[in-house]
């Protein structure tokens, strides 16, 4: 038998042992998808041009290979396509990375491009500073933020921006010193400022170190970064600490955690504000309660926190627990209840919730057509990150086939 070489690897063989590493990305996640999954990402991982990635990529989906779907990279508004792996090429892959490791191959030198491997003691200072702000951004920079002599290692793609493979990043980074890497990462807090992207910026804040600052900026941007709330956020939330305004940042992971359906997360959130005596704790124990369907509790709950905080979000999660066990009538009061909360508060956050909560109290009594009017205004009124299931459940509402879940 034929020894198995690098030269018997196909193009559409590299692609899959690239997106073989990136088995966390699951089909149609929409929020937060890294740029090495994109086909600019991918091209520059297996080494060829961006057309010719497309190509292959398009029949890789043709025989199941691959699946792609548009979502938001991370950082961005706008949604690109993306790839991710399918099991049937996640077999494929291994076939491929069996034979080259019986061959004595280096699976992973497969996809390191020559031109991405960087040469730390051949760099001069400015050159290393140009690199290492661009290794620590996530998703690609405009090279005209750079000296052109600074950066002529690097490549820009065809719109005008830099992008470093995440391993490559990783490898150049593991040279630098904390300093350095605390340094970098404070340039790219203050760039996504000007650019105005919270996230990106508060991810930054915290890997600088800057952790009371970015307290600071998440307190101030909490209904915006609420706005979309996704695991990453999470964590970002996680590594600030205790370093500023406690309570406030618990309540922002505790939402985020509520959002992502993270019980695990959920729950040491209520146990800290418990250790506060914060009345947020019974809101947090009943969101948790929910998740777990357990409706009789999660309306204790609420109920507690809304003896104390007569807030919007109690009294929502009091009438969804209500529209679970069937009791109709009080749940639209306690609608009506948040509706006047919300009123009183000056705060119209929870409008989009109240909104669904009245479509499904509509629709189990029978009044399909006032349902799908409000989830129209719902959706009208809801962040972006939600607007799309409440489209979807509208749709489902309209359809008398169609299996309708509210949750």
């Amino acid at each position: 038998m034929a020894a198995y070489t690098i030269d018997s690897l196909t193009v559409k063989d590299r692609i899959l042992l690239y997106l073989s590493r990136f088995s966390n990305i699951v089909p149609g996640q929409t929020f937060n998808v890294p740029y090495d999954v994109t086909q600019d990402g991918i091209a520059i991982a297996v080494g060829i041009t961006r057309a010719h990635v497309s190509i292959d990529l398009k029949r890789l989906y043709e025989t199941g290979m691959v699946t792609n779907w548009r979502a938001h990279q991370k950082g961005q508004r706008a949604k690109r396509l993306v790839y991710s792996i399918t099991d049937g090429g996640k077999a494929r892959a291994e076939e491929t990375a069996v034979k080259l490791r019986a061959n004595g191959i280096d699976v992973d030198a497969i996809l390191r491009r020559p031109e991405n491997t960087v040469d730390w003691a051949a760099l001069g200072a400015s050159d290393r500073d140009a690199f290492g702000k661009v290794c620590v951004m996530r998703i690609p920079v405009p090279a005209e933020l750079f000296d052109k002599e600074s950066v002529k290692s690097l490549r820009p793609d065809s719109s005008g921006r830099i992008f470093i493979p995440s391993e490559v990043a990783r490898r150049f980074l593991d040279r630098a010193s904390p300093a350095e890497i605390g340094g970098w990462n404070s340039w790219a807090a203050d760039y996504w400022m000007q650019e105005g992207n919270p996230q990106e910026r508060l991810y930054h804040l915290v890997e600088a170190g800057r952790k009371a600052e970015a307290g600071r900026f998440a307190c101030l941007r909490m209904n915006e970064l609420l706005s979309n709330p996704n695991e990453d956020l999470l964590r970002s939330l996680n590594l600030i600490g205790s370093d500023y305004r406690y309570e406030d940042i618990l309540w922002m992971r505790s939402q985020v955690a509520y959002c992502c359906r993270n019980q695990e997360e959920l729950r040491r959130c209520s146990r800290e504000l418990g250790k506060l005596k914060s009345p947020r704790e019974f809101l947090t124990e009943g969101q948790l309660e929910m998740l777990r369907k357990d409706y009789r509790s999660a309306y204790g709950m609420a109920e507690k926190a809304y003896e104390f905080m007569h807030d919007p979000d109690s009294a929502v999660l009091m009438s969804r627990t209500k529209v679970r066990m069937g009791d109709l009538a009080e749940a639209d009061r306690l609608a009506a209840e948040a509706c006047e909360a919300m009123r009183r508060l000056g705060e119209a956050g929870a409008i989009d919730e109240i909104l669904k909560v009245r479509a499904e109290i509509a629709y189990r009594n029978g009044d399909p057509d006032s349902a799908c009017a409000l989830l129209g205004k719902a959706e009208a009124a809801a962040p972006d990150y939600r607007r799309k299931d409440l489209h979807s459940l509208c749709e489902a509402v309209r359809d008398p086939d169609s299996a309708v879940v509210f949750d």
